[in-house]
């Protein structure tokens, strides 16, 4: 099967491309062709300015289109603007257009969580729970949203919106990008002690990266659309994670709690249950194997690069 695969060079994306290449014929749209694929990467490069007639030509022959493109939340806690997350708007309905146009009707659009923020009193989260994003970011993935489902209901598509939890795994150009799980995996590669705030209570809806690209290759092969939750089913707290990377790394120095300091976190879990009843996808990674292969990822490009 023919697959495009906007922002396919990403984080999602790489992973995607390396682990699925030999079962599909991958084409993805890129901005700009010396962006550099990792080694054993699988997939033909399109240069395209993301407008619909250059999507259309990139999409040509294309039997389905994963839409990963977006620009992301910082890493920081920079403020954000919303001229920054137009783009995110706009890419998605060029996406949606040229698809319809070359009457590709199967898409997976990427949304995220964001698109409920904090303030809903559910701690569970369903599908239908009404949405109120709080930043620029979830504004933009709920357009996005509610733009597949203006081309679902009136153009016969089937585009599968998936609202994810928080990825983790190692960015396969750029290394640890999260803070959080950089400081993590920094510490135990050095032996040192790994620094948790406040009491480490701060929970997340964590989902593995090679969960996500596995919820993507199972989705394209059913006939569903709408919105699903991709998560873990639970949330994991920040002490947690420290003492699974203590585990794994054999990390002697051990948790370094620092009360004083103000955590993150959430009480907010996705609810998986429709993605498992419909497609039959639920993560298959709990925190020790997410860690597990966080060092054996960590390792193997530490191979690569020298």
């Amino acid at each position: 099967m023919r697959v495009g695969v906007t922002g396919g060079t990403g984080f999602i994306g790489q992973y995607l491309l390396r682990d699925y290449g030999k079962d599909y014929d991958f084409v993805v749209p890129v901005r700009d062709r010396k962006r550099i694929i990792k080694e054993g990467i699988s997939a033909r490069l399109v240069e395209s300015d993301y407008t619909v007639d250059s999507l259309k030509k990139v999409f040509k022959g294309c039997e389905a289109v994963i839409h990963l493109a977006a620009k992301g939340m910082p890493k920081n806690r920079a403020p954000l603007k919303l001229e920054d997350y137009i783009s995110n708007v706009t890419v998605n309905a060029s996406v949606f257009e040229a698809c319809k146009e070359s009457g590709i009707t199967n898409v997976i659009n990427a949304s995220s969580k964001a698109v409920w923020g904090s303030r809903i009193p559910a701690d569970i989260l369903k599908e239908n729970e009404r949405t109120a994003p709080e930043d620029e970011y979830g504004v933009s993935k709920l357009c996005g949203e509610v733009l597949a489902e203006f081309y679902n209901n009136n153009y016969g598509m089937r585009i599968k919106s998936y609202r994810m939890g928080e990825i983790c795994g190692i960015d396969l150009s750029r290394g640890m990008l999260n803070p959080f799980w950089s400081v993590l995996l920094n510490a135990s590669v050095n032996g040192k002690p790994i620094p948790v705030y406040g009491k480490g209570s701060g929970g997340r809806d964590l989902i593995y990266v090679k969960d996500v690209t596995r919820a993507l290759v199972t989705g394209l092969g059913k006939g569903i659309k709408g919105i699903y939750n991709i998560g873990s089913n639970q949330i994991t707290t920040n002490l947690e994670i420290a003492e699974a990377f203590c585990r794994v790394f054999h990390n002697k120095s051990g948790i370094q709690l620092h009360p004083e300091k103000e955590e993150w976190g959430t009480k907010k879990c996705l609810n998986t249950e429709k993605a498992k009843q419909e497609f039959g996808f639920e993560a298959h990674y709990d925190l020790m194997r997410i860690v597990e292969d966080i060092k054996e990822e960590y390792y193997k490009q530490k191979v690569i690069q020298a």
